[in-house]
């Protein structure tokens, strides 16, 4: 093994659990590294998203590259700590709240919370419920789950948690079907007034949407003009997810 890459393996060694970032005079330090070989080297595995950069501290954390690295062994991983690495980097884009959820019944519970770092920023915490009708994960769970769950789901009402619920069976059954066709779903105020929400389905093995990715925020910093920036890089982010997890990249 050539010496480069036996320091570059090291680094990566230093990010132990609990060691959320490091920077480069720290790596360089514990390593007895000089720091500007280290900054090389953590360039160079930023580079190949092995490790990524936070804009604004400039401390490096590792990345989702090394989740297509180790993919057979990602499968059985619990899906927080898989998409760990993708919402840290859509957080670094929008610097919004990410979270993943999943389906328990006729609600969608999160299992993993990454809030943004602003000071106005919507609050989210694992265990966190709600209905689908009124979420942006919801309508993804309603859209490729049976129409069984339509009508589970229905059986309770749709409840107007704000002025801007959708709270007739037709016009959720249209903008669930709008959001299949377009591959991810949004939340305009319909859970809660001044919040916004969009979301991308993260697919099983067998082509089931398993849990979902979510970015969340004031709607004051979430306009069209942001959504269209975030959506496509919110969607790669689930596929990339959904990939690791066995399911087919062409699908």
């Amino acid at each position: 093994m050539s010496k480069t890459v036996a320091k570059a393996l090291l680094i990566l060694k230093q990010f132990k659990p609990g060691v959320d970032d490091l920077g480069a005079s720290e790596i360089g330090r514990m390593l007895d590294m000089d720091k500007v070989i280290a900054h090389r080297l953590l360039k160079t595995l930023a580079a190949e998203e092995f490790v990524v950069q936070d804009p604004v501290t400039r401390r490096f954390r590792l990345g989702p590259g090394l989740i297509s690295l180790a993919s057979h062994n990602l499968r059985e991983a619990p899906i927080a700590e898989v998409g760990l690495p993708w919402m840290l980097k859509l957080r670094d884009l929008c610097d919004e709240t990410l979270m993943i959820s999943v389906r328990r019944g006729t609600e969608v519970v999160v299992v993993s919370a990454l809030e943004s770092r602003q000071a106005m920023r919507v609050t989210a915490a694992v265990g966190d419920a709600e209905s689908l009708h009124c979420t942006a994960s919801g309508k993804l769970m309603l859209a490729w789950g049976p129409q069984a769950l339509f009508d589970q789901l229905l059986l309770g009402g749709l409840p107007a948690l704000t002025e801007r619920t959708i709270r007739t069976p037709d016009k959720l059954r249209a903008e669930v079907a709008r959001a299949k066709t377009q591959g991810w779903a949004s939340d305009d105020e319909e859970n809660v007034m001044g919040i916004r929400a969009i979301a991308a389905p993260i697919f099983s093995r067998l082509g089931e949407v398993q849990a979902c990715l979510i970015v969340r925020g004031p709607k004051s910093r979430m306009g069209d003009e942001v959504l269209q920036r975030i959506v496509p890089e919110l969607r790669a982010a689930a596929k990339a997810i959904s990939e690791s997890f066995g399911h087919p990249p062409a699908a």
